[in-house]
C-alpha cells in the first residue's frame, strides 16, 4: 500500500480552526519525519505518496519507504487549458520539472513521478478556452485545422453540429468567435476528437520533460479525478509507465463499480496505481464534520476500518493494480482546510494520536501473500440472479443507492468493449430489478444557454422479449427521469459528483416477462443499452439468466 503524508507548517496553525501541527509534538521536522516513518513501517505502509514533505523525509536516510511526488508540471502552468505549443509555457514546465526532479532523482527510494493531479480534462471547457486563445496560438490553430478537416471547410456542414457566436465563416472563425454544441447533433464526436489530440500532446510533453531530467524515472500518470474520458486514457498509453486515478468509492462500504479500473486498464494497456483512496467517519477526535463534499463517510471508526479493508483487499486482488496511496496521514482541520474540505481522512487525528482500528486494519494486511496468492474468479449473474434486498429502490441517495444489492453475484457482464457502466440484476417474486451505475460526464459549457436539452440527456433502453416494445428512459442532470412507458417505477440520481454519474434502478414486473410471479429456477431474458450524454459512449448487455435463491 502506498501512502500520502505531509506536515503542517507553524503559520498554518490556528486557534479558531485547529489543525495538525507537527511543531506542537516534535522538536523539529527531522524528529517528526523519523516518528512518522517509524509509524508507517509498523502499519505496513511502504511508500510515501503525492504532496509529501520530501525535504524532511529525505533526511531519514535509513528509512526505506519509496517516494512518489506530484510534479504539477501542467496544472502550475495552466496546461492543458493554455497553449501547449507556446514556448514560454513549455519553458515554465521545464523549470518546474527541473526544480523538483533534480533534488530527488538520485535518491534510491524515488519510485517515479505523477505529472499532475485531478485536472479533470473537461472537454467542453478545453474546447471553449482554446477558441478564446489568440489566432497565433498553436493550440487554437490545431483546433481550426481539425474543424476544417472534419467538415471539409464547408461552413454549412459545421452548422449541423455547432451554433456559432459572432462569426459566419471559417475565415472569420480563424480570427475570433465561439462555437456551441447544437442539440441533437453529432458534434460531440468533434469535441472528443479534439480532446484526444490535446491529451496526446500533453502526455508526450510530460514524458519528454521527466525523462530529460531523470532518464530512468517512471512516468506514473496524472491522477484522474475519479472519472476519466476514454479518449484521454487511451492517449496516455504510449507515454506513461502506469496510469493513475484517485478513487472515490461509490459506496460507503469502500466498494466501487467494476468498470472504473477494468476499463481504465484496458484503454491504456498499462498497470494502474490508485493514487488516492480514503474513508471518513462522523465519529472522530478532530471534530471534522465531513460535510463539504461527497466523499465516502460512515458513522463509526469500526465501519471506517472495514471500508478501508474492503477497498485495500479489492485492489490487492486486482492483478493490474500495482499500488494504492492512502489519503492522508492526519485529519483535516476541524473547520476545514482553505477550500472548505473538512474530512476525517487521517491515520492520526489533529493531536497526532493514531486511529487504532484503522492502523490495525492496515497492519493486519499481508500485502505480499494476498498480492501473490491465486485469486478466485469473481461471480456474476451468469451463475444465477441473486434475490433482491427488501426495498431495491429505497435509500436512493449518494453512497447508498444500490448499496444493499448483491453487486457481485448480480453483476451483468457487458458485451461492449471499454464499458463505462455497470449493470446489476436481482429479483423477488413480483419483479426483476435492474440497477445502473454509469460514468456520464456532462458539461453545461457545451451549450449556449448552459442548459442540457432533453434530447442530449443519457438514454437507457431495456427490452424484455422479441414481442415487447423496448422501454426508453432519459436520465442525467437537468430534469427528473423520463420514461416512455406509463407507470414504470424508477429511481434516479443526477447532478452527483460534478455531473459525472448516472445512477438508476428500475422495477420490471413479472408480467413483462409473461409471468404472474417469479420463483427460483425461472429464466429471464433481457437486453439493455446505455448511451451517455450526447451518445458519446455506448454500453450493451444481453443474455438469459436463471433466478436463484
Amino acid at each position: 500500500v502506498l501512502f500520502r503524508s505531509t506536515k503542517a507548517p507553524r503559520e498554518q496553525s490556528s486557534s479558531t480552526n485547529p489543525g495538525y501541527a507537527a511543531f506542537q509534538h516534535y522538536a523539529n521536522s527531522n524528529r517528526w519525519a523519523e516518528a512518522a516513518l517509524k509509524r508507517l513501517k509498523s502499519w505496513k505502509f511502504t511508500t510515501i505518496g503525492g504532496w509529501s514533505d520530501y525535504a524532511a523525509l529525505q533526511q531519514c536516510r535509513d528509512a526505506d519507504l519509496a517516494f512518489i511526488p506530484v510534479l504539477a508540471v501542467g496544472m502550475s502552468c495552466g496546461v492543458p487549458w493554455r497553449d501547449m505549443w507556446d514556448t514560454n509555457i513549455i519553458a515554465q514546465m521545464h523549470q518546474i520539472a527541473r526544480d523538483q526532479i533534480l533534488p530527488l532523482r538520485d535518491d534510491s527510494r524515488m519510485l517515479g513521478y505523477y505529472s499532475d493531479n485531478e485536472m479533470g480534462w473537461w472537454n467542453a471547457t478545453l474546447f471553449k478556452m482554446t477558441l478564446e486563445q489568440a489566432p497565433t496560438s498553436g493550440q487554437r490553430q490545431r483546433l481550426m485545422q481539425l474543424l476544417r478537416e472534419t467538415y471539409h471547410t464547408n461552413w454549412s456542414k459545421l452548422l449541423k453540429d455547432f451554433e456559432p457566436e459572432g462569426v459566419g465563416s471559417f475565415d472569420e472563425l480563424d480570427q475570433r468567435g465561439m462555437l456551441f454544441l447544437r442539440p441533437g447533433s453529432h458534434g460531440i464526436r468533434t469535441y472528443r476528437h479534439f480532446l484526444s489530440l490535446m491529451a496526446e500532446r500533453y502526455y508526450s510533453l510530460v514524458r519528454d520533460l521527466i525523462h530529460q531530467y531523470d532518464p530512468r524515472g517512471l512516468v506514473l500518470g496524472d491522477r484522474y479525478q475519479s472519472f476519466y474520458y476514454p479518449e484521454v486514457a487511451r492517449a496516455s498509453a504510449s507515454s506513461v509507465d502506469a496510469v493513475s486515478m484517485n478513487l472515490n468509492a461509490a459506496w460507503n462500504d469502500g466498494t466501487y463499480p467494476r468498470f472504473y479500473l477494468d476499463t481504465l486498464h484496458a484503454l491504456s494497456g498499462r498497470p494502474v496505481i490508485v493514487s488516492e483512496f480514503y474513508m471518513a467517519a462522523q465519529q472522530n477526535r478532530s471534530g471534522d464534520k465531513n460535510d463539504s463534499s461527497t466523499f465516502p463517510t460512515v458513522t463509526t471508526q469500526e465501519e471506517r476500518a472495514a471500508g478501508f479493508r474492503n477497498t485495500a483487499l479489492a485492489l490487492l486482488r486486482t492483478p493490474y493494480v500495482v499500488g494504492a496511496d492512502w489519503f492522508q496521514y492526519y485529519d483535516e482541520p476541524t473547520h476545514g482546510r482553505n477550500d472548505g474540505e473538512d474530512y476525517n481522512f487521517g491515520l492520526v487525528d489533529i493531536q497526532d494520536k493514531p486511529y487504532e482500528l484503522l492502523t490495525a486494519a492496515a497492519r493486519a494486511l499481508n500485502l505480499v501473500a494476498i498480492k501473490n496468492g491465486q485469486q478466485p474468479a469473481r461471480p456474476d449473474a451468469s451463475l444465477g440472479v441473486p434475490p433482491a434486498p427488501h426495498d431495491p429502490l429505497g435509500q436512493f441517495t449518494i453512497r447508498l443507492a444500490l448499496k444493499d444489492w448483491d453487486r457481485e453475484r448480480g453483476f451483468v457482464k457487458p458485451v461492449s468493449e471499454f464499458a463505462v457502466a455497470d449493470l446489476y440484476v436481482c429479483w423477488n417474486e413480483k419483479a426483476v430489478y435492474l440497477g445502473l451505475y454509469a460514468q456520464d460526464i456532462v458539461e453545461e459549457n457545451y451549450y449556449r444557454d448552459k442548459i442540457v436539452p432533453e434530447m442530449d440527456r443519457a438514454e437507457w433502453i431495456i427490452s424484455t422479449g422479441e414481442t415487447n416494445k423496448p422501454i426508453r428512459f432519459r436520465l442525467g442532470p437537468g430534469a427528473p427521469p423520463v420514461c416512455d412507458k406509463p407507470g414504470v417505477r424508477i429511481a434516479n440520481l443526477s447532478r452527483e459528483y460534478m455531473n459525472t454519474r448516472a445512477i438508476a434502478a428500475v422495477e420490471m414486473p413479472a408480467a413483462w416477462f409473461g409471468k404472474k410471479r417469479f420463483k427460483a429456477g425461472d429464466t429471464i431474458e433481457f437486453d439493455s443499452t446505455f448511451f451517455t450524454h450526447c451518445r458519446a459512449d455506448r454500453v450493451e448487455w444481453k443474455g438469459e439468466y436463471t433466478l436463484r435463491n
